[in-house]
């Protein structure tokens, strides 16, 4: 039986001689429409998934749909209320607007501790990625690359509910690749970027997403319990809150009684619905309040 570490060298060699072999179509697809599936395939040579998606992420702006390999998955209209506003409830955006470093990243890894668990991922009515049908995601995992002027191009690869997540050693694989795919998705992308910057407000994106939430019920919440809401729903727990404003978990746990009274609410998914209605200027009264098939906690404490 080979050595573990020789076993893992032997494969990582096979993936960057994979990748290596594919790098001439790869630049000569470079700023076609071709490129965005000719990498596609590739990386699913490398570690198959189900499906795959690009998104740029602007500075001060709503994101654009730059690659569309969902397959028809999303719900009618859950793709144009995620560019509208329920972006600003994805960890992927939220990664953008604190400035992760490039790099290959698990869901896990950029998401808060009781995302999985919440509304957003679970919702298919603003989730663009998942539908009743097909379920919550199995794993997403991200590219993230940063482009002038502040915006980020987001590659996705997805695999749906009932598929295995990603293993360490396709992780790995694909994580060889990396450098130079940050280096193509630069270049095929720059001038969307450059074009974003005039098309957009002098503002980033860490402060378009805390004007996003700054502005949800001004007139009834404290800026104190604002930001709470803003944690809430980005998949925050009480005890991730806690830890992330420097105060006491009770006092998280009295501030979300405090503002649910105020907002007239009961639950976390009530608070969900007023704010995507926040975000989408309303005219869409409630959203249906079906989720896709998943484990889910009702976590009103959590």
């Amino acid at each position: 039986m080979a050595h573990p570490a020789r076993r893992s060298h032997s494969q990582g060699r096979q993936a960057l001689e994979t990748w290596h072999a594919h790098i001439p179509a790869l630049v000569a697809d470079l700023e076609t429409p071709a490129f965005p599936p000719r990498v596609d395939a590739v990386l699913h040579a490398l570690a198959p998934f189900d499906q795959s998606c690009i998104f740029l992420y602007p500075a001060g702006g709503s994101p654009a749909l730059l690659h569309d390999n969902l397959h028809g998955i999303p719900e009618p209209g859950a793709m144009q209320r995620y560019v509208n506003g329920t972006y600003l409830l994805d960890p992927v955006y939220t990664a953008c607007a604190h400035g992760r470093p490039a790099g290959l990243y698990r869901m896990e890894e950029l998401a808060p501790d009781a995302f999985f668990e919440g509304e957003y991922f679970n919702s298919p009515d603003v989730h663009p990625c998942i539908s009743l049908a097909s379920g919550s995601l199995a794993e997403e995992i991200v590219f993230l690359s940063p482009l002038p002027g502040g915006t980020y191009a987001a590659y996705s690869l997805m695999r749906c509910n009932g598929s295995p997540v990603f293993a360490e050693e396709e992780i790995a694989a694909l994580r060889l690749c990396q450098p130079a795919l940050e280096a193509f998705l630069q270049r095929h992308y720059a001038s969307v970027a450059v074009a974003s910057m005039g098309a957009r407000p002098a503002r980033s994106i860490a402060e378009h997403l805390a004007a996003a939430f700054s502005g949800f019920a001004t007139d009834r919440l404290t800026a104190r319990e604002q930001a709470i809401a803003g944690l809430i729903l980005r998949g925050h727990s009480s005890i991730s809150i806690a830890l992330h404003l420097e105060i006491a978990e009770g006092t998280v746990k009295n501030h979300r009684k405090h503002l649910y009274s105020k907002l007239g609410i009961s639950s976390q998914s009530e608070l969900f619905h007023l704010f995507v209605n926040h975000l989408l200027g309303t005219g869409l009264g409630q959203l249906p309040t079906a989720v896709a098939p998943a484990a889910r906690a009702q976590h009103l404490e959590r």
